[in-house]
């Protein structure tokens, strides 16, 4: 197996040089696009509002990325254009290499740097010449942001992946074959949730509760941690999501004070099992793009 920093180094700039008249359009395309998105949420009622202004961010860049990711080796499903990639002297690694660097490293670079503006600008007009009392969304450096990159990681390895398996029409082929995995495993998550955690409705079983209580201004009266016996009943959540073990009635006096809790619930730690088969679902996606792309070596 061959590799050379080299050579990626090399496909990176022929890249580039081959394909820049059209990355310079597309990335205009996107900043169009987004501009629209933020122009139409400006002129709604509630305005450009942070929650607005993250989904813009996050659904344009998965989107927007996925498309990219299906033209990057898209050179291997055309005749001419076949043949000569397939002449250069580098390895499938170094191939699939420059189309990881790309695909997940100057895309999203390029994305961000672009439309993130876009969203500062559309939020001084929304905020300071419109007048609406909205904040400005920040990226910050979490939990969540670390899943939301997993899953743009994710999507761009499925791009990939599809361009070496379809020879035409791969970006409807491959938005398909997505949609099929994602509401497949939503569609199959009930099954896979009772199966890992047994909950017989009607049957009690213990389990360590904590409480909370609240006076009539929310103020906590009280919290304390009890073993209780629970008659629940399991509600399937979404593969990416906590289970919850819910018990609809729990009656307590505290103080003096008789208090009512229509819905309390447990949490299983469900959603780490997603998590961490998202996570060797990208390795796993480039080592089969890698396996298809030697097989089209001369």
């Amino acid at each position: 197996m061959q590799f050379s920093i080299h050579r990626v180094w090399l496909l990176v700039r022929k890249q580039w040089a081959e394909n820049k008249q059209l990355y310079i359009l597309g990335l205009l395309a996107v900043a169009g696009i987004m501009a629209a998105c933020i122009i139409f949420n400006l002129v709604d009622l509630p305005g450009f509002e942070p929650r607005m202004q993250e989904n813009i961010l996050i659904i344009g860049l998965m989107a927007s990325g996925f498309v990219f990711s299906t033209t990057v080796l898209s050179q291997l499903n055309q005749k001419i254009t076949g043949i000569n990639a397939l002449m250069l002297p580098a390895s499938a690694l170094e191939k699939l290499t420059m189309a990881v660097i790309y695909g997940m490293i100057v895309f999203p670079v390029c994305f961000l740097a672009i439309v993130y503006p876009l969203i500062v600008l559309g939020h001084y007009i929304d905020h300071d010449v419109m007048g609406r009392p909205n904040s400005l969304y920040a990226i910050k450096a979490n939990l969540k942001i670390l899943y939301i990159y997993i899953a743009f990681l994710l999507l761009q390895s499925a791009a990939l992946f599809s361009t070496v398996l379809f020879k035409r029409y791969v970006l409807v082929k491959g938005v398909i074959m997505v949609s099929l995995v994602f509401f497949g495993t939503i569609i199959l998550n009930p099954f896979l949730a009772r199966s890992i955690i047994q909950v017989h409705q009607g049957t009690p079983f213990a389990a360590t509760v904590k409480e909370n209580y609240y006076d009539i201004k929310h103020n906590v009266v009280e919290t304390k941690i009890t073993k209780e016996l629970l008659y629940s009943s399991i509600w399937s959540a979404t593969p990416f999501s906590d289970l919850e073990i819910t018990n609809w009635e729990v009656n307590r006096k505290v103080k003096g004070i008789d208090y009512n809790a229509y819905f309390t619930y447990l949490t299983n730690p469900y959603s780490n099992l997603f998590v961490l088969l998202l996570i060797m679902s990208i390795p796993f996606l480039w080592v089969i793009t890698w396996f298809r792309l030697k097989e089209r070596e001369l």
